[in-house]
């Protein structure tokens, strides 16, 4: 069985504690609790009252409590819902309005008018004198109007109840017994509350005392009117270096922060009752007693106590940070000041190297091809071949530095992707050859194309990569491949591969052959030399590109070399036509063709090839237009681009079908994906014709497609 004790004391903390938010300042805490506990004292009167009413047997007395309490639920109810004023005015009004009534229906001699002391005390209680002195002045005019009210115009006795002789007598004595009760009930609780309230309060003091005086920033609490220290923290003494806190609380604001620093501090908006507060914070430089700079960063929030404005100031000591970045600065300036004094060396250096070199270089060929003893070709060649090898190294070792510094841009010029890869070809089969080496090219047919890229620096890498796959197989063959991966009207992605049959690179050396003068192990810089900057010039270089060179190797069986590479399509290629191969096509009779394409230079293309075979040819830049321009005309085929402004070619092509749904369409475009032609043809194409296309190829399906039509 509960304790009744418990059971009591829990009914006290759900109404008295009811209402409160996380949010609530200490004071609005309060005053919400104090209002609380005034509706559970005067509920408890009121069922006092109502008890000894039925005992007397004055029901409308009873009636009429029972009615003040319902006005008083409500008040409370208005507590709930953070309508503060307006459920202390109810209170007040009720109250006042209750006693007149009462004293009105029993009479002033029945002593009802005796409950105005014990209601004026509890009364007092809940309206804080200091705080709310206006509201406090309208519930005494309120109290006073009553009384006086009650002293004018409420009869000495009144019989619409009271019907027993000496029955006035009797009331009276109760109430005043009851009025004496309450008075010291009322009085007794407001003491116990307030010495309650006043442990909490120091007790939440103490709490928020330690918190203060504990916390890793140092705290101060200014005064915004008075531009004075009101408090501060132990680690605010400890960062000022202050022994005592009354050196400092109550002085300026000028004896911590300049006058700058007030001047920000002020631009913080807020007001009293505002939940959106503003604050500032940054880095500030302060100055200790013992004259030490202090860097900070400092957080400042302004907050009303008593309508009376202040600003929390919290510093933290950022100091060592400064230094330590101080420092590192420092260190930059030395790395950057010793990578310029190698760039420098490594340039004179350069010059010194080169000019012998090239003497060097030249001196041999000219003896080799002069006379000379045969016996005397092998120095001949090993002077060659270590000098242009030794040239070889310095170009390397100057190509890294200038990766390195950051010195290094690529150039965007237009290269036939074919063209380039046949080049690359030429060159490295011959080497791949002598050392009998088969020499496999793959290259996609689709590269037939102009791309805007730094041609130099991308034979540099494939040429490092095509020199190691050389240099690291001993039998077997070597692959150069180039693939379109994807492509749109204005990009392609290609990937370039290198794939050799030698000797391999150990699953743990894979990644460290991208390392800066590294290469996979001692023997292999003792059997095949270098200086193991290759790979890394080459990853950094396809870096560069905005790619990532990969490796896929197995030792023993090989090694493979591959990059994706992004590639923006030359635009304004000229396009070289083979006009002996055109004049053989046949000529078509009477064929009217719409072309839509946004490209000038394509469009241009088009149209010569079309002309030379006898097609009426109308044109269109646009979706837009070529669906008006189907609307007006009469046309035996559309030659469509899918990418085009204001309305694309599928679109163009749907638009199209609705006017006729059997006209022959061709798909005329850059763009390459996966099941490209399956894709166009359910969206309604015939044909696929790619960009750039061969003559052959667009006649045939044009023949194909005006064929099928007839």
């Amino acid at each position: 069985m509960s304790n009744p004790f418990v059971l009591i004391q829990s009914f006290y903390e759900d109404i008295v504690y009811s209402g409160l938010r996380e949010d609530y300042a200490p004071a609005k805490r309060k005053k919400t609790i104090r209002f609380n506990q005034f509706i559970l004292l005067i509920l408890i009167a009121h069922f006092v009252c109502v008890i000894s009413y039925f005992c007397f047997g004055l029901y409308i007395s009873a009636l009429i409590n029972l009615s003040a309490a319902y006005v008083f639920i409500i008040a409370y109810h208005l507590n709930l819902r953070r309508k503060y004023l307006i459920a202390r005015l109810v209170s007040i009004v009720n109250l006042n309005l209750y006693l007149v009534i009462m004293n009105y229906m029993e009479g002033l001699k029945a002593g009802e008018y005796l409950f105005f002391f014990p209601y004026f005390l509890i009364m007092t209680f809940i309206i804080s004198f200091r705080k709310n002195f206006i509201e406090l002045g309208f519930a005494y005019l309120v109290t006073m109007v009553s009384l006086l009210f009650c002293y004018y115009v409420c009869p000495q006795e009144n019989h619409y109840q009271v019907h027993i002789v000496n029955m006035f007598g009797r009331l009276y004595e109760s109430n005043l017994l009851i009025a004496l009760i309450l008075t010291t009930f009322f009085s007794y609780a407001i003491v116990r509350i307030n010495r309650n309230n006043e442990e909490a309060i120091l007790k939440e003091k103490q709490f928020v005392d330690t918190i203060f005086n504990t916390s890793l920033d140092g705290v101060f609490i200014l005064d915004a009117e008075r531009l004075a220290i009101t408090d501060c923290n132990n680690r605010a003494l400890e960062l000022l270096e202050i022994d005592d806190k009354r050196q400092i609380v109550g002085s300026p604001m000028e004896s911590l922060f300049t006058k700058e620093h007030i001047q920000l501090f002020r631009g913080i908006k807020g007001s009293p009752g505002d939940e959106r507060i503003n604050s500032w914070q940054g880095e500030l430089s302060l100055t200790s007693k013992k004259d030490n700079t202090i860097f900070a960063f400092v957080n400042v929030v302004p907050f009303f106590e008593d309508s009376r404005h202040f600003w929390k100031i919290s510093i933290l000591d950022i100091s060592e940070i400064k230094m330590t970045q101080f420092e590192l600065m420092k260190a930059k300036q030395k790395a950057e000041s010793a990578s310029r004094a190698k760039s420098r060396f490594l340039s004179n250096m350069s010059h010194e190297l080169r000019t012998p070199l090239n003497g060097i270089i030249g001196a041999s060929h000219l003896l080799l091809q002069e006379q000379y003893l045969e016996d005397q070709r092998s120095h001949l060649e090993i002077l060659k071949f270590s000098s242009e090898h030794m040239m070889t190294l310095i170009n390397e070792i100057l190509d890294f530095n200038k990766i390195e510094s950051g010195r290094f841009e690529l150039e965007n010029v237009p290269v036939n992707m074919r063209a380039f890869l046949r080049k690359l070809e030429t060159q490295f089969s011959v080497q791949a050859h002598t050392k009998g080496l088969l020499f496999n090219v793959d290259i996609d047919e689709n590269l037939e194309v102009e791309y805007l890229t730094d041609e130099t620096r991308l034979n540099q890498v494939l040429s490092n990569l095509l020199s190691n796959a050389i240099k690291f197989t001993q039998k077997g063959g070597i692959t150069l491949g180039a693939r379109k991966l994807s492509s749109s009207s204005k990009k392609s992605i290609i990937q370039f591969m290198v794939q050799d049959t030698g000797i391999g690179i150990p699953a743990h050396k894979q990644q460290e052959v991208f390392d800066s003068f590294t290469q996979a192990d001692t023997d292999t810089t003792r059997k095949y030399g270098g200086t193991g900057l290759g790979l890394a010039i080459s990853k950094r270089l396809v870096s560069l590109f905005a790619g990532e060179l990969m490796l896929q190797s197995e030792e023993g069986k090989g090694s493979t070399f591959h990059f994706n590479l992004e590639l923006e399509i030359n635009e304004n290629a000229k396009l070289y036509i083979n006009d002996e191969k055109v004049k053989q096509l046949p000529v078509f009779e009477r064929l009217r063709v719409l072309v839509a394409e946004d490209n000038f230079v394509n469009m241009s293309v088009a149209r010569k090839f079309l002309t030379k075979w006898g097609i009426e040819v109308h044109e269109a830049v646009n979706g837009l237009e070529a669906v008006e321009k189907f609307r007006r005309g009469n046309f035996d085929l559309v030659l469509i681009d899918l990418e085009m402004p204001e309305m694309d070619g599928i679109t163009a092509l749907a638009e199209i079908r609705k006017m006729q749904p059997a006209i022959p369409a061709i798909a005329f475009t850059a763009a390459v994906y996966e099941d490209m032609r399956i894709d166009l043809i359910k969206k309604g194409f015939m044909e696929v014709v790619p960009k750039p296309f061969r003559p052959e190829d667009l006649h045939n399906k044009i023949q194909k497609l005006v064929a099928n039509r007839a």
